[in-house]
């Protein structure tokens, strides 16, 4: 373990006398097992790491192995010293995949420090997220009644809460009972509040929050936010809105498909400077996915039930093969065979990772040049798009 964190160290810090802060991480973060931890070493010194924690993601209903990557680095001294032959991090980033095989996990997710790095492996990116910067004045008044600060009785439905949350998001992925002891041990910066109107009744939603200066001005920065349904966020947000002789804006991050200042005393994200208080928003992206077995992913998600078709898909893989099958659509399932037919969409693995996410429409890819395919099969393979967008408050 110190190995590792000094490995860590000399990957990220900004100095030596960080080691005993990355030594306290990687202990307390228990999502982590020996197993999970990389060491790449040349002549006896370690000089690149990964960490692939295995996870829990649900897609459209159904449950899937997901291998989690993160702290992929190499050390300062040994980056694009190689000629002619792989680098450090792209032979750990191989190994890191090999592993998800043999473990039998079905995709494989992280979130890139740069994109276009790891889509030389596969992966795609899957999440947009908005941030939210919000004047506390224009926050709808309202009734916050049932929120208050979180109690260590809370913890058993909390768990509960954002399970359910979690089963029937896109992408999103699972927190143990111990990840959650963890995610409440980092979030004593700050605080953590929970909607839950009867004392022994359900979780409702939470949020956690800490302060930032933001200028001259205190902020609200949510860090975590999860809630049941629309009339749940409205009481959050009239939570917040009660706050505003203490804060000035509050910044909140949300999946693309929530639109916020609908909700809002002023609806404008204005165009140009004003004088007025006024929403801004700021779209990102985040998590990118490699999909590692389609029959598996495919057929353990949920679709419309008054959809049907077949349809033949062609991935282009990283490594040089072709994934190619046949997908059948019928009664809200799916059937994935092999097939040597004419694919009606044909596409890399990193744009089908998007496309079987739901966060890039089919019909989208191929107008954009991304795919080839058929306007039919396109069009069918638009049901991966229905539902909610791809979002996950899980960081690894």
């Amino acid at each position: 373990m110190d190995r590792v964190a000094q490995m860590r160290m000399r990957c990220f810090a900004h100095a030596a006398k960080d080691l005993d802060r990355y030594r306290e991480i990687i202990r307390a973060d228990v999502r982590a097992q020996p197993e999970d931890f990389l060491l790449a070493e040349r002549e006896g010194e370690a000089v690149g790491t990964a960490t692939a924690l295995s996870m829990t993601m649900w897609v459209r209903e159904g449950a899937v192995p997901c291998q989690g990557v993160a702290w992929v680095g190499t050390i300062k001294t040994h980056r694009r010293r190689t000629e002619g032959q792989d680098g450090i991090a792209t032979r750990v980033m191989r190994e890191t995949l090999r592993m998800a095989r043999e473990r039998g996990q079905v995709v494989s997710a992280l979130m890139p420090f740069r994109a276009s790095f790891y889509e030389h492996f596969g992966y795609g990116l899957v999440e947009r997220r908005n941030d939210w910067t919000i004047p506390l004045a224009i926050l709808p008044k309202g009734d916050a009644g049932g929120i208050r600060f979180y109690r260590q009785d809370d913890l058993t439905e909390l768990v509960r809460f954002r399970q359910r949350v979690v089963e029937r998001g896109q992408c999103d992925i699972e927190r143990p009972r111990n990840a959650w002891e963890y995610a409440l041990g980092l979030a004593e910066k700050g605080f953590v509040v929970v909607d839950r109107p009867e004392a022994d009744g359900p979780v409702r939603g939470y949020l956690f929050f800490e302060h930032a200066t933001v200028g001259n001005l205190d902020h609200l920065k949510v860090t975590q936010i999860a809630y049941e349904d629309i009339a749940a966020l409205k009481r959050q947000l009239h939570f917040l809105a009660s706050l505003r002789d203490q804060y000035a804006a509050a910044v909140i991050t949300l999946p693309l498909d929530v639109p916020l200042n609908w909700l809002l005393r002023e609806t404008q994200i204005p165009h140009r400077l004003v004088n007025h208080p006024a929403a801004e928003v700021r779209q990102h992206t985040r998590m990118q996915l490699r999909v590692l077995d389609h029959k598996r992913l495919i057929e353990a998600m949920k679709f419309p039930s008054h959809m049907a078709g077949r349809v033949v898909v062609a991935v282009q893989e990283i490594e040089g093969h072709e994934s190619r099958f046949a997908i059948e659509f019928s009664a809200g399932k799916a059937q994935v065979s092999a097939s040597s037919a004419a694919p009606g969409l044909d596409c890399p693995d990193r744009i089908w990772a998007p496309i079987v996410c739901g966060e890039l429409p089919a019909t989208q890819a191929v107008e954009l040049g991304l795919a080839a395919g058929d306007e039919k099969a396109a069009q069918l393979l638009g049901i991966f798009s229905i539902g909610p967008t791809p979002f996950t408050t899980e960081y690894f």
